[in-house]
């Protein structure tokens, strides 16, 4: 539940600076002064939390314990989705990639799913996430909620970001 702190906290200043600095006619911020880009900020910086407790200790020790036995290469399987979500982390703040960043994150989110069950359960490992069930399905629906808000802005799949710019120009 902590990672609900840089979440808010990030979007809410992206959103709030993103608007101030539009507002005083910094044509780079139009693309920051939306909900959708300021969400999309929020979850970068959530994705770039997790992603680091994929490389370090005992923090690593504990995702690997959680990684559900169907799959062959636990600690493979813990550094490829550190690496994939520092990717989707860059790829939700450049507004050309944005759209499919969330798609794929959304798909992550709901992949990564049946460790927080293994996790939830029990693990014999104390660096292993102990929250129960019920608040991690709760903060994954959270935070699809934040990262699908891309996808929803301005029409159903439509590109998000600068293409709004000039828009307002008009």
């Amino acid at each position: 539940m902590i990672l609900l702190l840089p979440l808010i906290l990030t979007s809410l200043t992206v959103r709030a600076v993103g608007k101030r600095l539009s507002a005083r006619g910094y044509k780079f911020a139009a693309a920051w002064d939306d909900w959708p880009a300021a969400l999309a900020a929020g979850m970068s910086v959530v994705f770039i939390c997790t992603a680091v407790t994929h490389f370090v200790e005992p923090q690593r020790s504990g995702l690997i314990a959680t990684v559900p036995g169907l799959i062959p290469e636990p600690g493979l399987a813990v550094t490829a989705t550190g690496v994939i979500e520092f990717v989707l982390a860059a790829g939700l703040l450049v507004p050309r990639t944005r759209r499919l960043s969330a798609l794929a994150a959304i798909v992550l989110l709901i992949a990564l799913f049946p460790a927080n069950v293994v996790a939830a359960s029990g693990v014999e490992h104390a660096a292993a996430p102990s929250t129960a069930l019920l608040p991690r399905t709760i903060l994954q629906l959270i935070f699809i909620v934040c990262v699908a808000t891309p996808l929803f802005s301005r029409g159903f799949f439509v590109r998000s970001g600068p293409s709004h710019i000039g828009a307002s120009e008009a």
